[in-house]
């Protein structure tokens, strides 16, 4: 059984079934917990809200640690882009007047792309790979594409961003940083040290007398 919600701090959508599915609805978030204990689906599928340019939000943030509190009870938790799920929820809802809640009709978009295409899906890991790296000090720091938050134990600076394009490796860093971005070019750039794997995407964001650090 797929599982899918559309997550709403006050109340969360949800639709579930096998190939379509058999039964939508709104619930609190207590009350997803409590259904999907007794339901145990085999994959619930949570909405990952972004801004239509992708950037991330707060409720992206929000979403993911929902999902990570299913994933740690247990189940085999994944997310799908939801960025025109509202949109054509309101747009499907106007145009058959059912009088049912959006936030079911999301649910169960949510549903429907996750079965078409469940190759795009974001999973919720069991782990993330370690890095290793030496201390670095500097007054302005990025990070850039490296999963392991331990890293930011050996990072010393007055500024720390983040530069990550995986949802829910932002969402562990967001904890413990100031500011993460999924795109470089919100970044004004300037770094005086970059750690990444990957350089040559993010060596125009250094300083001039800047350096990287590959782990």
């Amino acid at each position: 059984m797929i599982f899918a919600v559309d997550f709403g701090k006050k109340r969360c959508g949800y639709a579930y079934g096998e190939v379509q599915p058999s039964a939508i609805g709104v619930t609190s978030k207590k009350g997803i917990e409590r259904m999907v204990s007794e339901l145990k689906p085999s994959v619930i599928v949570v909405g990952l809200p972004l801004s239509m340019s992708g950037r991330y939000s707060c409720q992206t943030f929000e979403s993911i640690d929902f999902a990570k509190k299913l994933k740690d009870m247990g189940f085999d938790v994944q997310m799908v882009d939801e960025r025109l799920s509202t949109k054509m929820a309101h747009e499907i809802l106007r145009k058959s007047k059912s009088g049912k809640p959006v936030d079911a009709i999301s649910a169960s978009l949510i549903f429907e792309n996750f079965v078409k295409n469940p190759d795009v899906a974001l999973k919720i890991p069991d782990d993330l790979p370690k890095f290793d790296i030496d201390h670095v000090r500097g007054k302005r720091i990025l990070i850039h594409n490296i999963p392991d938050v331990s890293v930011l134990n050996k990072v010393q600076a007055q500024e720390i961003d983040v530069l990550q394009e995986d949802p829910y490796i932002a969402y562990v860093f967001k904890k413990r940083v100031r500011f993460v971005e999924r795109f470089e070019e919100f970044l004004k750039g300037d770094y005086d040290i970059i750690i990444t794997t990957d350089p040559e995407r993010v060596k125009k964001l250094l300083s001039s007398d800047g350096r990287i650090v590959c782990p």
